[in-house]
């Protein structure tokens, strides 16, 4: 329902000076939007600021019925810059589209109480104030979404509302650290002194001083994004600084980027420039300044960037090049189509590395992959090119499963750009604060061109290391179609090969005199715990019941933490169960993994009703001892209980485990008395 308004003259005047605003700030391109309609929308936003506080943001949401079911939004401000983008974004960071958006900036007059008395034309100069009228519709939410979407609405106009307020302070701040950058090094306070030329978007200040305090917080600094940096990247920074100093080569700036999204103006993590404040020759604090760059600064040629010329200059005389000459030409052309606000934030090793890299993808596009780790060790940079024509929304998402398949990885923001008509490069930011290891370049890039190759082709190249070239071809044409897309953004096509090599085995074994339906492999995956292993059980008929799986793991001395079918789409070729398995105390996932032919083999048997399923099969990957020397054991403890012996088979297992090289002497005595070789 609508808010109810009144039929008063006065009111209809109002209504009506809005709707004249809301119709004259439709764009050309806008879809029209007829009289009733617009008259809706400028009660619902004419009721919506009835009332407002000087300097007050109020922002109302409802749900509207009418010829479709929707969400109205209302925001009204001070006319003041980054508010309708600023919103868009937001609302679209929420996973809410937008339908209709109307954004008048009209005079109003209100009275003592701050209410409206006049809107539009005919209002004295001296009394009106412009106010921004947004109104916007979005496609209907539910509660839940609607007070999420309010909340960040209110916080990003809160931060707007900071950072424009502070704007003369931030640019004073800017200008007080590019003269200090300056005493150390002229390239850092001449970027610093371009950047407050209208070069970045400057939206939040703090001073860290050493003991923890903070002094010149100003901008978004002092609404949303109170803490830039964590205290362990704060404590990183200062060592940065005070290594340099000690090295003798003093540093005016250090640029990085944060975990912290803008709100303002774009979604993105800010950009960070740190500069150390000293005080008698010693580093006492850091002034850290946050921002965006402004489309002009991304769009600067090398040459105009203070930094990046210097190392634009050092690397084309390093490498020896003409920079009229071809290769010269193709430096700047690779350099130039590199983002500006990554490349002075990079070493000037890797700025090289990244160069020369996009010049070889110059004259012959291929995939390629690049990592670049940022100066405190928090991100990685991951460039992805790879040719235009192969690119899709499934590619970018399993490109980035192999980048987040290190433990601890998080995707931070990723962009997309298309460099020319034959190449495309994915850029992710990645924060690894989390990580043990970091991705490596080679095997992603590897796993890259496997993924480009295309899944059937990729499987048949690793099942060629397997099996002959004219097999692996065969099975790769039979198999591989069949593996669903869970498996193969998952599992990748090197495991693909494997699992059918197994399942090719069963089917062969099928026609021999002994089949069997059921086979295993243990194995690690990347990625997975330090403490655990999986196990994929594979069967050529029918499923596997857990019933049936999980007693006999257990019996092995395993623990299931989780199971994940795969059913392949030809019921005929068979199915992969996988579980990950929490690793029996007292033993190491590498340890298993050498007994991990005597392991398969007896846990085949068993599935396949070949062998006892019972605790003794602990001995197999406990001792590894093979599952014959596990019968005799076996064998050995049942004719004791016939003579009476009362302890329970769980009782003698554990001891057999607890004292492995005793349970071998036993086994070896076994066989000496008794085997006759």
């Amino acid at each position: 329902m609508g808010p109810k308004t009144t039929t008063q003259a006065p009111e209809r005047a109002l209504i009506k000076a809005l709707r004249l605003h809301l119709e004259a700030s439709l764009l050309p391109g806008d879809t029209p939007v007829g009289k009733p309609a617009l008259d809706d929308a400028a009660a619902f936003l004419l009721a919506a600021a009835r009332t407002r506080a000087p300097g007050e943001s109020l922002v109302q949401i409802e749900s509207a019925s009418g010829e479709r079911r929707h969400l109205r939004i209302a925001l009204i401000n001070d006319d003041r810059p980054f508010l309708v983008d600023s919103v868009a974004t937001t609302i679209a960071g929420q996973g809410i589209g937008i339908d209709r958006l109307l954004h008048p900036v009209a005079p109003v007059e209100r009275d003592a109480s701050g209410t409206i008395t006049q809107l539009g034309k005919g209002i004295a100069a001296d009394s009106a104030q412009r106010e921004s009228l947004i109104y916007i519709e979005t496609p209907r939410v539910d509660a839940r979404q609607r007070r999420d979407l309010l909340e960040a609405l209110q916080t990003t106009l809160a931060d707007v509302r900071a950072a424009v307020a502070d704007w003369p302070a931030l640019q004073a701040e800017m200008a007080e650290d590019t003269a200090r950058a300056a005493t150390v090094d002229a390239e850092a306070g001449a970027l610093l002194g371009w950047l407050n030329g209208g070069m970045l978007t400057q939206l939040g200040h703090l001073t860290r001083h050493r003991d923890g305090s903070e002094s010149a917080v100003l901008g978004i600094c002092r609404s949303s994004a109170r803490e830039l940096l964590a205290e362990v990247s704060l404590d990183r920074a200062f060592a940065w600084f005070d290594r340099h100093e000690a090295e003798g080569n003093p540093r005016g700036v250090l640029v990085i980027k944060s975990n912290v999204q803008a709100r303002v103006h774009r979604r993105s993590p800010l950009d960070l420039f740190i500069v150390p404040v000293r005080d008698k020759g010693k580093i006492t604090a850091l002034s850290i300044h946050a921002g965006l760059w402004t489309s002009a600064a991304l769009a600067s040629r090398p040459g105009e960037v203070p930094v990046l010329r210097a190392v634009q200059a050092d690397l084309t005389a390093r490498l020896g090049y003409d920079p009229a000459g071809h290769n010269g030409k193709a430096l700047l052309h690779a350099i130039t189509a590199l983002p500006n606000d990554l490349l002075v934030a990079f070493h000037p090793a890797k700025v090289a590395d990244l160069v020369t890299a996009k010049m070889a993808l110059i004259d012959r596009p291929r995939p390629r992959v690049v990592l670049v780790r940022s100066t405190l060790e928090r991100h990685v940079f991951a460039f992805v090119w790879l040719p235009r024509d192969q690119l899709s929304t499934d590619v970018r998402l399993q490109i980035q499963a192999m980048l987040l398949a290190t433990s601890g990885a998080a995707l931070l923001d990723w962009t997309l750009e298309v460099e020319s008509s034959s190449l495309a490069v994915l850029r992710f930011l990645i924060d690894v604060r989390g990580c043990d290891d970091l991705p490596d370049d080679a095997a992603i890039e590897a796993q890259l061109v496997d993924l480009l190759r295309g899944w059937n082709e990729a499987v048949a190249t690793h099942l060629a290391a397997l099996e002959d070239e004219g097999r692996a071809a065969a099975l790769a044409t039979r198999y591989a179609p069949a593996f669903p897309t869970g498996y193969r953004l998952a599992y990748g096509p090197a495991e693909a090969a494997r699992d059918i090599a197994k399942l090719r085995a069963l089917a062969v074994a099928e026609t021999e005199a002994h089949p069997a339906d059921r086979a295993v492999r243990l194995y690690h995956m990347a990625g997975d715990g330090a403490d655990s292993l999986r196990l994929k059980i594979y069967c050529l008929k029918g499923q596997l019941a857990l019933s049936d799986a999980v007693p006999a793991l257990e019996n092995f001395g395993f623990r299931v933490a989780a199971e994940v079918p795969t059913f392949l789409t030809d019921p005929t070729l068979g199915a992969i169960h996988d579980f990950i398995l929490t690793v029996p105390a007292g033993l190491d996932p590498a340890t298993l993994l050498d007994r991990a032919g005597l392991i398969e083999a007896a846990l085949a048997d068993v599935l396949n009703a070949r062998a006892e399923d019972d605790p003794f099969n602990r001995l197999v990957p406990a001792t590894g001892l093979p599952p014959r020397s596990a019968n005799w054991l076996r064998a050995i403890y049942r004719y004791l209980r016939q003579t009476g012996v009362s302890f329970t088979i769980y009782t003698v297992v554990d001891a057999l485990v607890a004292a492995p090289q005793v349970t071998r002497a036993m086994v070896d005595l076994f066989a000496a008395r008794h085997d006759p070789a």
